[in-house]
């Protein structure tokens, strides 16, 4: 027990998020914490039983972070066209400025065959209650006029669905060392174009 002793859930978490920093999320492992927290692996396995508990408690604060961020960046927007388009580059910004956090956050859960764990679901509403935070912002902002008929809540999560598919084609070229044949800025004004066309049943 004199080992539990020395670690809480908090330090775990906080040298979890020093290690995907440092060596990315592969090198996250039990082992790996243990040997930064100078105690057994039991120790870690002790305050958290498999590795989907630990990612649990590494993103919440993280999504609740990138949830403030585009809350705060659609805020001023008086347009529909303006708010789509400062909730995608804003959140691209913030992700390609950690893609160790990113691929923590949103990658390594689809890797991790105890995701779906009974009682998944209700460790899964504070993720909830935070994406939900964050496309209601975006969806208040958009127009009748903008949104063509379409469901403004769905455009919202579809707009964040965007945002997170183009951060995983760059953190995908940036793990395979891979040179993009266009400009990452020159990518993000084209999908920020395209989701602020008209929609065509506005047209």
């Amino acid at each position: 027990m004199a080992g539990r002793s020395r670690v809480t859930r908090e330090s775990i978490v906080e040298h979890a998020r020093r290690i995907v920093a440092e060596h990315g999320t592969a090198a996250l492992t039990f082992q790996a914490l243990a040997g930064a927290l100078g105690v057994s692996k039991q120790a870690i396995i002790y305050w958290y039983p498999n590795k989907w508990e630990l990612i649990r408690d590494f993103s919440l604060p993280e999504l609740k972070a990138e949830a403030d961020v585009l809350i705060a960046a659609v805020k001023p927007t008086a347009s529909g066209a303006a708010a789509v388009e400062r909730f995608v580059r804003a959140l691209v910004a913030h992700h390609l400025a950690d893609l160790g956090r990113f691929r923590m956050l949103y990658l390594a859960p689809q890797f991790d065959e105890r995701a779906a764990v009974p009682g998944t679901g209700e460790l899964l509403a504070p993720i909830h209650a935070a994406t939900s935070s964050m496309y209601r912002a975006l969806a208040d902002k958009l127009s009748p006029e903008f949104t063509g008929g379409e469901d403004a809540r769905r455009l919202a999560v579809a707009a964040h669905m965007a945002g997170i598919g183009f951060i995983t084609m760059v953190a995908l070229a940036d793990a395979m060392d891979d040179p993009m044949a266009h400009r990452i800025d020159a990518m993000l004004d084209a999908l920020v174009a395209l989701l602020t066309r008209a929609p065509a049943a506005a047209q």
